[in-house]
């Protein structure tokens, strides 16, 4: 993944600490494609790579406020 410019990270920041709904539905939706990991047969590279870009964004939102704290 690219780094964010700080004004991107700021505003992560601020939208996460805004509506913390946003990054229940991302950590959600990485829970989703991780349990379905395990069955995916037919591309199993497509599922891995959709995890590992969902972990990446979600821990960017999670510690955005931590990052542009330090801005």
């Amino acid at each position: 993944m690219i780094k964010p410019d700080s004004h991107v990270i700021k505003a992560l920041a601020a939208a996460v600490r805004a509506h913390p709904e946003i990054l229940e539905w991302l950590e959600g939706w990485r829970m989703s494609e991780l349990e379905r990991l395990p069955q995916a047969v037919s591309n199993p590279t497509l599922f891995q790579g959709r995890c590992q870009v969902l972990n990446e964004v979600v821990d960017l939102v999670k510690n955005a406020p931590a990052f542009a704290a330090k801005l």
